[in-house]
């Protein structure tokens, strides 16, 4: 008989409310792309030279433009730190413009998403709050994630989706504000891929386990069919995440390979604030070896992102 080892007793956590936190990051701190006025595309061309990571960083700006279009699918793989970063509204205005054809992100991006969609405030300071017994132990943003999760089941959709829907049905005071409400108003799939254990949710007594790995997994197919799109002249963007999406990418793409699909005119780009091995193999070398154009490009998101923008803009 196999032996059983003792485990914590969720039960005894004792949530408290989000009002009691201190949150570092605030929903005033998004900016609005769409307000910005001047011709940033016109400066960047003249103002970057045509080297290096600045050559990068435009052939990136051409691919895209090119993808979109071709009506190519454009896959973007985000990180929480870009949610948190105060660049939401550039994702969505960036899905609004056909620069966008599938986001997929993490289970700790959508709670940043959740937080500032409900409560204008997310992230906390850990290294305050751990010691003290209270980090994660937010009472409202479990009880809207397990919601959230369970809308999504009754509706037979993916974990993204459902909190796209949940955020703007519930009608939370900062929606607009939200990625995956703009990603459920433009009518794209946003996928959420959750690593059970690293989220602040999942230590809370209620946590549907069984319904968030449904979901999860939901989006994992919604993925992989998009990244099978990809294979043809598709562009594929990394920003941010350094472990869980490039695992997630590399087996979407061996199911890819599996199925049949033929790799071709693939461009695939990564941004960080360091160069990651995981990026750097599951993302830009192995699944589109010799059949795609790929760069590395290291800056911060808040700087890089809106770079970025500003090329698009016609």
């Amino acid at each position: 008989m196999p032996k059983r080892f003792e485990e914590a007793d969720l039960s005894a956590i004792r949530p408290i409310p989000i009002a009691t936190r201190a949150s570092r990051v605030r929903v005033e701190d998004i900016v609005d792309p769409r307000a910005l006025t001047g011709d940033g595309h016109a400066l960047l061309e003249h103002a970057l030279p045509n080297m290096l990571a600045a050559d990068s960083l435009k052939r990136t700006a051409s691919a895209l433009r090119r993808a979109r279009d071709g009506k190519r699918e454009i896959i973007w793989l985000i990180g929480a730190h870009v949610v948190k970063g105060g660049l939401s509204g550039y994702l969505g205005a960036l899905m609004e413009a056909g620069y966008i054809t599938c986001l997929s992100s993490t289970g700790s991006a959508v709670i940043h998403d959740l937080e500032l969609s409900f409560f204008g405030k997310t992230s906390e300071d850990v290294a305050a709050e751990l010691p003290a017994g209270r980090f994660g132990m937010s009472k409202e943003t479990s009880e809207h994630f397990n919601a959230a999760v369970r809308h999504g089941d009754r509706a037979g959709i993916g974990l993204g989706g459902a909190f796209g829907d949940y955020i703007t049905t519930s009608k939370a005071p900062h929606a607009r504000h939200s990625v995956f409400a703009a990603a459920n108003a433009v009518g794209l799939p946003a996928t959420v891929h959750v690593a059970l254990g690293t989220d602040i949710t999942h230590q809370h007594p209620g946590f549907p386990v069984e319904e968030t790995a449904r979901l999860s997994m939901r989006d994992f197919r919604v993925l992989t069919a998009r990244v099978q799109n990809a294979f043809t002249e598709g562009v594929v963007v990394l920003l941010g995440s350094a472990v869980v999406l490039p695992e997630v990418f590399l087996k979407a793409t061996s199911v890819a390979y599996h199925l049949g699909a033929v790799p071709r005119g693939v461009f695939a780009v990564a941004f960080d604030m360091m160069p990651q091995y995981r990026v750097r193999e599951n993302v830009l070398s192995r699944p589109f070896r010799g059949a795609s154009e790929s760069h590395m490009i290291t800056g911060h998101h808040e700087i890089m992102l809106p770079l970025l923008y500003l090329l698009l803009r016609d």
